[in-house]
């Protein structure tokens, strides 16, 4: 039986069979991916700019006591992500909510094509690679599962038995970590691809990889590169615990790649297949003393004519994204925005009667309208009268569907709900902020003189550019307080896209700190340039919070 690198056996011939052929068509066909398609006056530059660094490495290997040794060469992670980015003009992606580092534009067949990269370094004789965390969201939802997979295992002595009492939980879990780790991806493609001309966008991933030789081998650094693709959740198999001491640790595979899962950290790691997906090899020399290298650089730049650069500095605040569970991003489940006079809310539900009255029984109609006057004539006010809204609301809707008529379905629907893609992005303590920042936004805030805050719509409008997808729209500061940030015109789009691609939110569903953390995105910075406000959705670390954090 054929084994994966980490040791779990195929237990399906289809799945190894498909594998094998992607493996060959795939994994080693570069040009099929990204790097084939890249410049080679710019490939060049970054071969450049990376095997220069990494002919200093002796001068940061530890000494050893065999003075002949040849030290692997260093590729550090954070100038390799800044080398790409210079190199090919890409725009850095660190969003927080997956492990796209950097995206590339390119125009193939009048079709904008948008590449997201995964840029890693790690050894070419490595194992499996970290690909996502999900302590966030573990505790909260996986516990149980986990918890009976110890208790399962517990006076079991070999792998087969583990695997074999433990199998259905190690698939539910395994479907679960891949319905998270899709929904970020998705979440990720939907935030470059924006809200405009999105059919003229095509958006690919790929993991773009360097692998330096190891220890007492021919300095050299390796190009590779793989798909990075959503988890296949149809083609999932369990190859089962990585050892009789830690059943909750386990692997499994689809018909695209192979998956380690480790508990204590939850941590989801991939394997990259390193030696099959070679697409160049770099010559790495040496520096022949890297210390007088060092030594001299002062002197050397010294000699040169330093020419001041003006660095634009630009204005930012980021903020933690607050559910209200009517308001905000949850606008949408607030209660019917209907008007009420000349008792228009009481002809709505007189008209819906009369329409219906020969189409449904005279009980499930009188039920419909009885629920229907609740709904609509009462006015919910505290957070506890609008939580039994919901309620009365969801039964209603419920016991609708079970008539399986609909038209019915969204007359109603249009009654006791407002627009599904209603939101407004919030601005906390916003009186703080605006007496603080006048003219973050706008031009200032407020009357001149005075603390009153214009009145003029225009005077409150200002140009919002999306990242990553540069889209941009006109948006004002509105409400009291002036703590809510709307488009100018239509909701609908944008509510559309930051609801349903962004959050990957059903219609009417509301937005949780669940959610948040299953995509991995809890706050949005915005940037101020000298004609526009840029927004970026963005993952806050709570342990290590932004300088611009407000709060």
């Amino acid at each position: 039986m054929k084994k994966f690198e980490f040791g779990g056996a195929i237990s399906d011939n289809k799945t190894l069979i498909a594998l094998l052929v992607y493996n060959k068509n795939i994994l080693n066909a570069g040009v099929f991916l990204l790097w084939g398609q890249l410049p080679n006056d710019q490939k060049e530059l970054y071969e450049r700019l990376i095997t220069n660094f990494a002919s200093l490495s002796e001068a940061f290997a530890q000494k050893t006591e065999d003075e002949e040794s040849i030290v692997p060469p260093i590729v550090n992670s954070k100038f390799q992500e800044t080398a790409f980015q210079k190199s090919f003009n890409a725009t850095g992606e660190d969003i927080g909510n997956t492990s796209y580092d950097a995206s590339i534009d390119h125009i193939d067949d009048k079709i904008k094509k948008r590449f997201l990269i995964g840029i890693k370094t790690f050894g070419l004789n490595s194992g499996d690679q970290k690909i996502a965390q999900f302590k966030a969201i573990s505790a909260d939802q996986w516990t149980e599962i986990i918890d009976k997979i110890k208790e399962n295992s517990k006076g079991l002595s070999t792998k087969k038995d583990i695997n074999k009492i433990n199998h259905d939980l190690y698939l539910s879990l395994a479907k679960k970590i891949a319905t998270v780790r899709n929904s970020r991806i998705r979440s990720s493609e939907e935030n470059i691809k924006g809200f405009k001309n999105r059919d003229h966008i095509s958006v690919e991933a790929v993991y773009h990889v360097l692998m330096p030789t190891p220890k007492n081998n021919k300095p050299e650094i390796l190009v590779g590169e793989t798909t990075y693709m959503p988890i296949d959740l149809e083609s999932i198999a369990i190859d089962g615990c990585t050892g009789v001491r830690n059943p909750t640790n386990f692997i499994f595979h689809d018909i695209n790649h192979c998956y380690k899962y480790t508990s204590a950290d939850s941590q989801l790691l991939m394997s990259f297949n390193n030696k099959n997906m070679v697409l160049e090899k770099w010559p790495v020399t040496y520096v022949k003393d890297a210390f007088k290298f060092f030594e001299n650089m002062s002197e050397d730049n010294l000699k040169r004519r330093a020419v001041p650069v003006k660095t634009k500095i630009s204005e930012s605040h980021s903020w933690y994204i607050e559910i209200k569970p009517y308001s905000g991003y949850n606008a949408f489940y607030g209660q019917s925005k209907m008007g009420r006079e000349n008792e228009y809310r009481e002809k709505r539900i007189k008209k819906f009667e009369n329409d219906y009255s020969d189409i449904i029984s005279k009980k499930n109609l009188d039920y419909i309208i009885d629920r229907l006057k609740v709904l609509l004539l009462k006015k919910w006010t505290t957070k506890e009268d609008k939580d039994r809204m919901v309620t009365i609301r969801l039964e209603l809707m419920h016991f609708i569907t079970q008539i399986n008529n609909q038209k019915i379905k969204k007359d109603v629907g249009s009654m006791v709900y407002r627009p599904a893609d209603e939101l407004e992005i919030r601005i906390p303590k916003s009186t703080q902020f605006h007496q603080q920042y006048p003219n973050f936004f706008v031009k200032n805030i407020f009357i001149s003189g005075s603390k009153k805050y214009v009145r003029d719509k225009e005077l409150r409008t200002f140009k919002l550019m999306f990242l990553p997808s540069n889209d941009v729209i006109n948006a004002y500061v509105n409400q009291q307080n002036r703590k809510a940030i709307e488009s100018v015109g239509s909701q609908k789009i944008l509510g559309k896209w930051i609801l349903r691609d962004v959050f990957q939110l059903k219609e009417y569903e509301p937005l949780t700190y669940n959610k948040l953390n299953e995509i991995g995105i809890n706050g949005i910075r915005f940037i101020k340039k000298s004609d526009h406000i840029e927004l970026q959705f963005i993952w806050i670390d709570s342990e290590n919070e932004p300088d611009d954090i407000w709060k």
